[in-house]
């Protein structure tokens, strides 16, 4: 049984080995990619003197903000509970952009285009391949995530010791005993370590490349299949959609003023054409928000609905995007899991690299053979 997972492992790993390993790796970057952009741009985040300011109001800072806009203006406000970071708003015109405002001055202080940026190329990458049709790359990298799940299911079965006196060595790398026995410790320890965490993202990341499959989830977990929005996919700052008519935001104020005060403990609030949705502070995960509608003329809450109360494939799609990429732990879960991603990208590496030493050796084997 050992040796045929063993055949089963290697030639699986051989045609998709690569794949993996790009897939891993940008997986690891984009699981920091909010930290990244806050240390590489901090004026664009943080304010730096805020004491005995009050920040303007919320319609003079949209009527600022598009006196500054060419050709664009505000469709929605993301307004933290941190007074020392800027306001977040969505443009009208333009795929995923979004500007940065001081609260406090009314001033634009940077601008991000996600469909531009570096990280729009690593999940374009992450997800199908660079593939500008999105199909042929996607099913690619979907066939590989099932190649990788019998991988490493594989993998551990062919890790587990053959006697009690193996076990002890087993869970240690040993950087002493050479190179090769480094790297095999690192493809087969590692690895291990490794296994729930990359078996639970390979799963998860299914969600985006099948549609049979993410179907099979939504109905496993008694969700209407009907349902076409899915909140939590993969993406990043600024996903708004762009108005077809002239956003009323004259009471955005009183909707803020509301929903603030009916939750005390928010990290933010945003804003947008007759809906908000309040992220709290005490939620699972970072898209875990509650959503509500108001009257865009009076400013009054008509609706309501909370995320711990609902039952959508959008909840379960949220659900799938917080495991993939480990925030569900916070920062320390967004950290394991890119250690485990990097861990992942390195497996199919030391994996040809322990292949062509021994076809090396088999060839040397070989050659000597002869010789005598």
């Amino acid at each position: 049984m050992r040796r045929l997972f063993i055949r089963i492992h290697f030639w699986l790993s051989l045609p998709v080995g690569l794949i993996i390993s790009i897939v891993c790796l940008t997986g690891a970057v984009l699981s920091f990619q909010d930290e990244i952009l806050e240390l590489i741009y901090p004026e664009r985040y943080y304010i730096e003197e805020t004491k005995g300011l009050k920040p303007l109001s919320l319609e003079e800072l949209v009527i600022l903000a598009n006196q500054q806009l060419r050709n664009n203006s505000v469709v929605s406000i993301q307004i933290p509970s941190d007074r020392e970071r800027t306001y977040t708003l969505g443009l009208k015109e333009g795929g995923r952009i979004s500007a940065f405002l001081n609260p406090y001055s009314g001033e634009i202080t940077g601008l991000f285009s996600y469909s531009e940026s570096f990280f729009f190329k690593m999940m374009a990458l992450h997800r199908w391949l660079m593939d500008g049709s999105r199909t042929v790359g996607k099913v690619i990298v979907g066939i590989s995530t099932i190649f990788f799940i019998l991988i490493l299911i594989t993998g551990i079965f062919i890790w587990i010791p053959a006697n009690k006196r193996r076990w002890r060595h087993s869970f240690r790398v040993y950087i002493s005993m050479g190179i090769i026995r480094f790297l095999r410790d690192i493809h087969t320890t590692l690895g291990m370590y490794a296994f729930l965490l990359l078996l639970m993202c390979s799963l998860t990341g299914l969600m985006w490349s099948f549609e049979g499959y993410r179907t099979s989830i939504f109905s496993l977990f008694g969700v209407d299949v009907s349902q076409t929005t899915h909140r939590g996919g993969h993406g990043g700052e600024g996903n708004h959609q762009a108005q077809d008519h002239n956003v009323n935001f004259a009471q955005w104020d009183k909707v803020f003023t509301q929903l603030a005060e009916g939750n005390p403990e928010y990290k933010y609030i945003r804003i947008q054409d007759k809906s908000a949705t309040v992220l709290a502070a005490e939620v699972d995960h970072n898209r875990a928000t509650d959503r509500y509608e108001f009257n865009e003329h009076t400013g009054e809450i008509v609706s309501s609905s909370f995320y711990r109360e609902t039952k959508s494939s959008s909840k379960v799609m949220t659900w799938a995007y917080a495991l993939h990429v480990g925030t569900y732990w916070g920062f320390y879960g967004k950290l394991i899991t890119c250690i485990a991603s990097l861990t992942g990208a390195s497996l199919p590496i030391t994996g040809y690299y322990m292949y062509f030493v021994r076809k090396r050796a088999a060839y040397r084997y070989q050659k000597q053979l002869k010789v005598v």
